[in-house]
């Protein structure tokens, strides 16, 4: 099979296992062609404990080089969409999913704004907003509970949630966005975590759960939603990207925490690389 040819838009934290960081190695290593479009370049990600961060805009090379590729007719058969650093360039992505995706493409949109029930700094109600539109242009949107509550516009959830609450949740966002639908940071008791996920043609959502750890983790969203663009850009289903990335974090969280690596820069992800190309073959061969 030929490689989808992908394109990841997101920013470049220049120290940390996040975004960009993330998202190259693993949706290259399942066997896509990737291209990058970097929103921002950050000395480190905006989250504790770093307060004195460098941020770059690049919002006008990102013109320039969308101009380039234009010229060259490039299109792409997916597009994973995260971090993006302004309403600008909220609107600049419209333009990119017009322009340079097939009409087939799978678009996978990561609405990062927000976490732990709070937006992330410089954000803002209008760049919600803006956010919900732009999740109408996805085919698929990975919001965790935070972001999803925001782009609802209702009050954030607390632990642990009821299985009435995710449920709205789900259909709401499935409604908004008239997209596929995978949000994380599910749980239901103190043991477990994981991902609900329903399709745009089927209301009913399956659940994956792996052990919880305490603590946060900086960059696991980015990695969840690159592990579930990697396999959907290869036309896996749905529910095996949510099972697949919902395990490797798990593992990857473990082994981190095992290895005594400090969680707020990143996930020592790169070791269990191997276990999501053996993932992606088994489920190649079963079809």
């Amino acid at each position: 099979m030929k490689q989808p040819r992908v394109l990841l838009i997101q920013d470049i934290s220049a120290s940390c296992r996040i975004s960009m960081n993330v998202a190259v190695p693993v949706v290259s290593c399942l066997d896509n062609w990737v291209s990058i479009l970097p929103t921002a370049l950050l000395s480190t990600h905006t989250g504790q404990p770093f307060a004195d961060y460098t941020f770059l805009d690049l919002t006008e090379e990102m013109g320039n080089i969308l101009r380039h590729w234009k010229s060259l007719g490039i299109l792409f058969d997916g597009i994973l969409i995260g971090y993006l650093g302004s309403h600008s360039q909220i609107e600049l992505v419209k333009g990119i999913i017009k322009e340079f995706a097939k009409e087939d493409a799978q678009i996978v949109l990561d609405p990062a704004m927000a976490d732990q029930g709070v937006l992330y700094p410089g954000f803002t109600q209008e760049y919600v907003e803006a956010m919900a539109e732009l999740c109408k242009e996805a085919t698929v949107i990975v919001p965790n509970i935070t972001e999803a509550c925001f782009l609802m516009q209702q009050p954030c959830l607390t632990k642990p949630y009821r299985l009435s609450d995710i449920e709205a949740l789900l259909d709401g966002l499935r409604q908004l966005s008239q997209s596929a639908v995978i949000l994380t940071g599910v749980t239901f008791d103190a043991r477990s975590i994981g991902a609900a996920c329903a399709s745009e043609e089927r209301a009913a959502a399956d659940y994956f759960f792996a052990p919880a750890y305490p603590g946060h983790f900086d960059g696991a969203g980015d990695l969840f939603t690159s592990v579930v663009g990697g396999f959907l850009f290869q036309k896996q289903p749905l529910a095996v990207a949510t099972e697949t990335a919902v395990s490797y974090n798990n593992k990857v969280i473990e082994r981190t925490i095992r290895n005594g690596v400090e969680a707020f820069y990143g996930l020592q992800f790169e070791t269990d690389l191997p276990y999501l190309i053996a993932q992606l073959q088994k489920n190649k061969l079963k079809v």
